[in-house]
């Protein structure tokens, strides 16, 4: 990836939140001013990384060099399923500063727990308003789509579906690869869907998925490899993880699903002040940092890219912008309240052992 460093040293970082539900109660007379962020220009934040190290470890690095900030990370791929309990007891005990999610399910488990602190950055206001929380406990700094990828030598653009419900139609139907939906964004898309089909229609379609076929696997990573393999014909990824194929050359085409009608389901990597942070405003400081156009404009060069919310932050061809997507209305509050009320199911999905998760002879 390409890199850029400056020297900021203590600084003042400002960009622009449109706002709306989040997960919680509340709003407009209880939200908390608008702070202008000013780093420190030394000290040390801590920080529990939900994110891939991949996506997060250059921004982090890059904010240490700038700043004088040591920065000191701990992240979810080390920690595996220890990662969510880790956390809240460290966060109990302040023994964290910030948490950056990959989703509003984690920021809303912290924010319930009353381990989040709200915080309004002036940097976060260009923020379309379904990727923040009502009380600014939580806001989404950039953007991840839920994607369909194809593989390209297997099927051509006529061929590949195109809405999320022909995956479990003919001729699509048990010649995919999806990642289960315990956790992480492939549990946020799923609790998307319950929110906007309803219960039903959600547990049909994800129980057809289960026994027509299609190989349920543990992350988006592993379904990237089966249809970049043409074990697959199709997958049901992050993008981040589609540019990653992109940019490898792998025979890989990505589709942002139900163009017309519901629209892609997007995610947001999330920033959560914690509230008995040590380093308060060190941890402002790095908080900040992810809105402004440093922080964005790494996010955006990363070979496997997100989408930032910051406006005008130069970004490579290959990454869309958000406002050419027909982007799925989500209420984080009504996905948030569908994980908790369909846990065990999300859960049980596709448990390792079961026929559908099993590699095929």
């Amino acid at each position: 990836m390409a890199s850029r460093v400056r020297s900021v040293g203590p600084c003042v970082l400002s960009a622009a939140l449109a706002l709306s539900p989040g997960c919680g109660p509340g709003g407009g007379p209880g939200q908390p001013p608008e702070e202008v962020v000013k780093v420190p220009g030394q000290g040390s934040v801590i920080v529990y990384v939900e994110a891939a190290k991949r996506t997060a470890g250059p921004l982090l690095k890059t904010f240490q060099e700038q700043t004088g900030i040591s920065v000191s990370a701990t992240y979810r791929e080390t920690l595996g399923d220890r990662f969510a309990a880790a956390l809240k007891e460290d966060a109990a005990k302040g023994k964290v500063d910030l948490f950056w999610g990959e989703t509003p399910l984690s920021a809303c488990a912290i924010a319930d727990a009353g381990l989040a602190v709200p915080f309004r950055p002036a940097g976060a206001r260009p923020v379309p308003e379904q990727y923040r929380d009502r009380q600014f406990r939580w806001i989404g700094f950039a953007a991840n789509p839920r994607v369909i990828v194809y593989n390209s030598t297997r099927l051509r653009p006529d061929e590949a579906p195109t809405a999320t419900a022909d995956l479990v139609r003919a001729p699509w139907a048990g010649h995919g690869a999806v990642p289960r939906i315990s956790s992480g964004p492939a549990a946020f898309h799923a609790a998307a869907l319950f929110a906007l089909w309803g219960g039903e229609r959600a547990r049909s379609f994800f129980d057809t998925l289960r026994s027509d076929g299609t190989r349920i696997v543990d992350d988006d990573r592993a379904a990237r490899r089966l249809v970049a393999s043409g074990e697959a014909l199709w997958g049901l990824i992050g993008l981040d993880e589609a540019i990653c194929a992109k940019r490898e050359a792998e025979p890989i085409n990505i589709l942002f699903p139900d163009r017309i009608g519901l629209g892609a389901v997007v995610p947001p990597h999330v920033a959560v002040l914690l509230r008995a942070a040590p380093h308060p405003a060190q941890a402002k400081g790095l908080f900040g940092y992810l809105f402004a156009s440093e922080g964005a404009w790494l996010l955006a060069q990363n070979d496997c890219a997100l989408i930032t919310f910051t406006p005008g932050v130069p970004k490579p061809d290959w990454v869309p912008v958000l406002g050419a997507i027909n982007v799925a209305r989500v209420d984080p509050l009504e996905a948030w309240k569908a994980y908790r009320d369909d846990a065990a199911f999300l859960a049980s999905w596709g448990a390792t052992g079961s026929p559908a998760s099993a590699p095929r002879p």
